[in-house]
């Protein structure tokens, strides 16, 4: 499909700003690479415009830093930026998972069971998305707060935390965390936001506990191609 002509976010621009964001959750697109303007144009048949507007957004977010003469490179997080966004984000989930103890619907706790199960079967399958399907957990935290604020805020530090766990997360560590995100439904389900921020808080430790953030890493091998 090619996209047309036109002034806007186009839903074109959204699938390869969220491929891209694929592509780190899997860890196929490393922090200090060059993302290739002509390459994703040509795969995604759009003018190198609109690939310069994906970019954009995600130098908004500080997920990519643009280089003058140079082009666009996923951002690399030092150990101190690691730590900082870290702490900043426990302590916003803490409050979102208090609020989503209050606020969630119904609606929203069928969303929290389909996430868990999507979990399980990922998991038990070894698929190489599974990381980034439990990752949808603490996206679905957020809009369970119904705080639009909160929400916008938390989005913007999980983005910034995968390009840290692509960068500093053990190799030899496999995170799944499913049983700690059950207790945590099951504690908003139960309305018992001490119980479900002590469990968050928990959660938050095993998080840590699969980084290295002793000292600055060296890059992995690069991926060939998007």
């Amino acid at each position: 499909m090619k996209l047309t002509s036109g002034r806007g976010k186009s839903p074109k621009e959204d699938l390869i700003y969220n491929r891209i964001l694929e592509l780190i959750m899997d860890k196929l697109l490393r922090p200090g690479e060059r993302l290739n303007e002509a390459k994703l144009a040509e795969v995604h048949e759009v003018p190198r415009s609109r690939i310069r507007r994906v970019f954009e957004r995600l130098r908004d977010e500080e997920l990519v830093t643009i280089e003058l003469n140079k082009g666009a490179f996923l951002s690399r997080p030092t150990v101190d930026e690691a730590r900082y966004v870290f702490e900043t984000r426990r302590h916003l989930e803490a409050v979102a998972v208090q609020l989503a103890c209050t606020n969630a619907t119904p609606a929203d706790l069928i969303i929290f069971d389909e996430q868990v199960a999507m979990e399980r079967e990922a998991f038990a399958a070894s698929r190489r998305d599974a990381n980034r399907v439990a990752g949808k957990f603490h996206d679905v935290i957020a809009q369970a707060t119904h705080n639009p604020i909160l929400e916008k805020l938390l989005n913007g530090l999980i983005k910034r935390c995968i390009l840290i766990q692509s960068v500093y997360e053990v190799e030899t560590n496999v995170l799944c965390l499913t049983g700690e995100h059950e207790r945590i439904v099951e504690a908003i389900r139960a309305r018992q936001p001490e119980q479900a921020t002590e469990l968050m808080n928990h959660h938050f430790e095993h998080i840590l506990a699969s980084l290295d953030l002793s000292g600055e890493r060296e890059d992995a091998d690069l991926y060939a191609q998007i």
